[in-house]
């Protein structure tokens, strides 16, 4: 269980930082919190950096809620805000949850303030290991194009039920003299023969190719299955015959 939480509280009132403070030590032992109540410190204090959570009031003298919102939205943008105020009505609440406030806590009902913060922390991790699987997906997805386009082979991947190509590599584009964009969807029986039955999973076979202009090439096909995200289909890599 994390133990160590680090709060920013821009709160006027001494005390009721203080009862901000008791109360998340109740879940987080080690809890800290700076508090500040102006602006300028304000700022300062994100511009510093570090924290986990911001704890913000509506209602301040010369400094507002929706102001410090903002501020924190433009110089922090990860870092989870939510309203701990006795005067922030349903209204403004959620239009300020509509402008990038994570929640709000009414002050005469502070038992909230535990799963308020906790399910924004839970937040901030999930959307972290979304944009960690997302970045190794494109990382994946770009070796794969690499890998792909750099074949010697002319590469047709087809869904095994349809024959329909999905995807298909450069080396396929001057094979077939069409471009990519003309390959993709077309049945793959349409302009590649081969022997289904024979050359899956076997040596290379030799197919008929027909080109665009209507000629035709004598090609030796290798043919794989394989199975990605519950879809069945087949790779096959054609080069054309001495």
């Amino acid at each position: 269980m994390k133990t160590i939480l680090s709060v920013l509280n821009l709160e006027d009132s001494v005390e009721d930082a203080e009862l901000n403070h008791a109360m998340l030590s109740a879940r987080w032992p080690h809890c800290q919190l700076v508090r500040v109540e102006t602006r300028d410190a304000f700022v300062a204090a994100i511009n510093e950096g570090g924290f986990d959570v911001i704890l913000s009031d509506f209602t301040m003298p010369g400094f507002g809620g929706n102001q410090a919102l903002a501020l924190a939205r433009e110089l922090s943008p990860r870092t989870p805000f939510v309203f701990v105020s006795g005067t922030i009505g349903e209204d403004t609440a959620i239009e300020a949850l509509k402008n990038g406030a994570t929640d709000y806590v009414l002050k005469h009902r502070l038992v909230r303030l535990i799963p308020a913060v906790d399910r924004a922390l839970r937040d901030v991790d999930e959307r972290a290991e979304r944009e960690r699987a997302e970045e190794a997906m494109r990382q994946s997805e770009y070796k794969y194009r690499e890998l792909f386009e750099s074949l010697a082979e002319a590469a047709f991947l087809a869904d095994e039920e349809t024959g329909r190509v999905i995807d298909t590599n450069r080396r396929a584009e001057l094979l077939l003299g069409c471009s990519r964009r003309e390959i993709l969807g077309r049945n793959q029986p349409q302009f590649l023969a081969v022997d289904e039955a024979a050359a899956v999973g076997g040596p290379p076979r030799v197919g008929r190719l027909t080109r665009t202009d209507g000629t035709e090439l004598e090609v030796d096909v290798r043919t794989t299955r394989l199975t990605l995200h519950g879809h069945n289909l087949v790779l096959r890599l054609c080069y054309e015959r001495a």
